[in-house]
């Protein structure tokens, strides 16, 4: 199976449309890996726009992936949170969520502020505003196509360094920690495409003597 990659932004960025009927909308976009870390920019978004009359939001984070019966990968946001804060129920988070799901997006944040300009716009108008807010945002932003990853845990033996090393390499497995004693601990990072064949050629290679988890 080939490397699987999910698709974010690169940074955060801010864009504003022109105002519609007096109100300003402008959306600001965060790279995220965490519910906290998307709670963390909420409360800052808050707090640099305290006078807005809206800071409506959603977000997409984690990756879930499963399979289709073709076997072709799918996949989905682990945790996914909207809020209209204050707006009419759904006339603006899942408006925005809409976009990040068409655009195919994960790990990412969609805040979109609004300064009330007047005039009022109908739950039509606020689905349309909030979603072409978002939409515009994303159009001038850059994406990054990310690796999908899991970690595996190793303990070997010192005469199997060899193959172990060779299959590092095989399927661009990244060390993140490991110890030597009287074997060999590691923990490392490899593409989730690659992690079935990966652990079934160590273990047929090494007669099952590396453990693995």
């Amino acid at each position: 199976m080939p490397k699987l990659f999910y698709k974010t932004i690169t940074q955060q960025s801010t864009y504003e449309i022109p105002k519609i009927k007096g109100s300003r909308f402008f959306a600001t976009l965060f790279p995220i890996e965490s519910k906290e870390q998307a709670e963390e920019y909420l409360v800052q978004i808050k707090k640099q726009y305290h006078d807005a009359t809206h800071n409506c939001s959603a977000y997409k984070v984690g990756v879930n992936l499963h399979y289709d019966l073709f076997g072709t990968a799918i996949i989905d946001p682990a945790y996914k949170k909207v809020n209209d804060d204050g707006e009419p129920a759904n006339t603006a988070g899942k408006p925005i969520l809409s976009v990040l799901d068409g655009a195919g997006l994960q790990n990412i944040l969609c805040v979109v502020t609004r300064y009330f300009g007047g005039t009022l716009l109908g739950v039509g108008g606020l689905i349309q505003s909030y979603s072409h807010t978002a939409k515009e945002s994303l159009s001038h932003s850059q994406l990054v196509d990310k690796e999908i990853t899991s970690q595996v845990s190793l303990a070997y033996d010192y005469d199997q360094v060899s193959l172990v090393q060779h299959l590092f390499s095989k399927y661009d497995a990244k060390v993140i920690s490991d110890s030597y004693d009287q074997n060999i601990k590691q923990i490392v990072e490899i593409n989730i495409g690659f992690i079935n064949d990966f652990k079934k050629e160590l273990s047929e290679k090494s007669n099952g003597k590396i453990n693995i988890k």
